[in-house]
């Protein structure tokens, strides 16, 4: 926590701090004020998690000086000299957590922080999860309608990741997830940030912080959880001081993120090392098209893809500029151990590639599952565990096979449906209609229907009853 002492004696605020330093070590950071007026100075450019704050000081009293600032519900801890029941009554009015007499011993001290950092807990987890439901608004309203909605809790400056697995153990992925949580989590306390951490529509894990966090302070953890985890988990890293340069990086992200099979595969990619390897992209992204077409036993597909490798001219430069990352996604795509040499050597490699399982089209899987549960909360990891297949893979899949996000389409089924709804007159309200195909928010369905009708929901149906009445 960020404790303020406030005491016009150094001697008070010293034994204040040695007892919370012996209680907890190195777990606090202690700022010090020595009259009312230094105290509010500070709180201009300070938000504390608790202040100790003695009653009686120059220039300003505490009471004073509390009852210019008790309205932002910091945690105060008073401190008196004076056993008054009146001071304590009016510190306790204005919203006191406790009330000390000095000199205050250890074990008092220890209640009164427990008190404290039960508050602060509680504070900090229902601001995390303001931040996280947030976070998610945000991401379905630009996602469904391109809306930026104005933040709140999600406050630049931003840092994101986004992260790709590859080759994933299905009974071991939901525990990885939990780590990888738990990792990114420690290194925001470190900087005591907010963040939070979820699938976006198109499959990608993104971890977003309030915070200006370097690529290299995520490095040395994430390289241990890729040593200890059973999947290959590539992160990409981006900053931004906006939404809408945070989105803006997110798409640039996304564009680029084949640059994994030729580079930095289960490491932390950052914006410059996306910069410094752009000539890899048209070669990574016809790469990614392969193995995925591979991956989906679409033989077709991978046959017809297989001749433009030949399209590139410098095709020893495109070699000279992968590291081991390539040999690794082909060894595991092809179940053999694998070093590439020469162009021609991976070209013979990829024509043999042909999947020996049996071509399942897993877009009409995906159609049919939508079809029958598109009123249920499904997203794009729902139908990665039923097909049992990493959530970045299906989307990339799905966008390749059809030509359209894996999100837009649901959208497009619930419109239909909605519609239907209506028209037929079997919903009275916009609210019933909203939620029988899925959305529980009627103000969010309204904005998805008229951008994708051109109408309000309330209009469509006030138009059927008419023609149903004349």
């Amino acid at each position: 926590m960020k404790i303020i002492l406030a005491d016009d004696e150094r001697l008070t605020r010293l034994g204040l701090k040695n007892m919370i330093e012996e209680l907890y070590p190195d777990a606090h950071q202690f700022l010090e004020a020595s009259d009312g007026e230094k105290l509010l100075e500070m709180l201009e450019q300070e938000t504390p998690d608790l202040i100790f704050l003695d009653i009686h000081m120059p220039r300003l009293t505490g009471l004073q000086a509390f009852s210019k600032f008790s309205a932002r519900r910091i945690p105060v801890v008073m401190l008196t000299g004076y056993a008054e029941f009146a001071y304590a009554k009016e510190a306790l009015k204005l919203g006191a957590l406790d009330y000390l007499l000095k000199p205050a011993s250890l074990d008092e001290v220890q209640a009164t922080m427990e008190k404290a950092l039960a508050i602060c807990r509680e504070r900090e987890a229902l601001l995390k999860k303001d931040y996280e439901l947030e976070f998610e608004k945000i991401l379905d309203l630009y996602t469904t309608i391109g809306f930026l909605q104005a933040p709140r809790f999600v406050l630049p400056p931003y840092t994101v990741l986004l992260f790709y697995f590859d080759h994933y153990e299905q009974e071991t992925f939901r525990r990885d997830l939990d780590a990888l949580s738990t990792v990114l989590s420690r290194i925001c306390k470190r900087r005591r940030a907010l963040s939070t951490i979820s699938f976006l529509s198109t499959g990608e894990l993104c971890f977003l912080a309030s915070a200006s966090i370097t690529a290299d302070e995520f490095i040395p953890d994430l390289k241990y959880f890729n040593e200890t985890c059973g999947c290959i988990a590539t992160g990409f890293y981006a900053s931004a001081d906006g939404l809408s340069s945070l989105f803006g990086q997110i798409e640039s992200i996304q564009k680029e993120e084949s640059l994994r099979y030729c580079v930095c595969l289960g490491s932390l990619i950052s914006d410059r090392e996306r910069a410094a390897h752009k000539e890899l992209l048209p070669f990574s992204g016809l790469l990614e098209k392969l193995l995925l077409a591979h991956r989906a036993g679409d033989s077709m597909e991978f046959q017809k893809l297989i001749p433009q490798l030949d399209q590139f001219s410098h095709q020893d430069r495109i070699l000279s500029l992968c590291d081991p990352s390539l040999n690794r996604i082909l060894s595991l795509e092809s179940g053999e151990d694998v070093h590439i040499r020469s162009y021609s050597q991976l070209t013979e490699l990829l024509k043999q590639m042909i999947s020996g399982r049996q071509t399942v089209d897993l877009v009409d899987r995906i159609n049919a599952y939508v079809d029958e549960h598109y009123m249920d909360q499904i997203g794009i990891n729902t139908i990665a565990d039923m097909i049992d297949i990493s959530p970045n893979y299906l989307s990339r899949i799905y966008k390749l096979k059809t030509g359209e996000n894996f999100i837009d389409h649901l959208t497009g089924v619930r419109m239909k449906k909605a519609r239907e709804l209506m028209s037929g007159g079997q919903t009275s309200s916009v609210r019933e209609t909203a939620e029988r195909v899925g959305y529980f928010s009627t103000r969010y369905f309204t904005k998805v229907f008229l951008k994708n009708t051109g109408m309000l929901p309330s209009e469509y149906m006030k138009r059927f009853v008419l023609s149903l009445e004349n």
